[in-house]
């Protein structure tokens, strides 16, 4: 991939927010380490493509949008990192390592 995107490249002379080849370039080689899918797949992992992608229904909408809910900005945050914990089973971890933390 990143071979055929280096024979599009903008000139280096070229500021970079007119450059969106060369920032396509620069983030793929950054995260090269992310897109082992050959791996993910070798380890039974979702790929990005259904579940995942989908995730923020199931996980944030379904709580998040509760008919005649409205949220704080703080609140809606708080509220989406415990659902994240829930729907990644850390849950019992997070509110363990709270609870060491404040206990007496």
């Amino acid at each position: 991939m990143l071979k055929s995107l280096r024979a599009f490249a903008e000139p280096a002379d070229l500021p970079e927010k007119e450059a969106p080849v060369r920032a396509a370039i620069r983030y793929l080689f950054n995260h090269a380490h992310c897109l082992d899918y050959a791996g993910a797949l070798a380890d039974e992992l979702p790929l990005g493509s259904g579940l995942i992608e989908s995730g923020h229904r199931h996980v944030l909408q379904k709580r998040l949008k509760i008919a005649g809910a409205w949220w704080l900005w703080n609140n809606a945050r708080s509220m989406a990192h415990l659902r994240v914990l829930r729907a990644n089973q850390d849950e019992d971890a997070y509110w363990k390592s709270i609870w060491h933390k404040h206990a007496p």
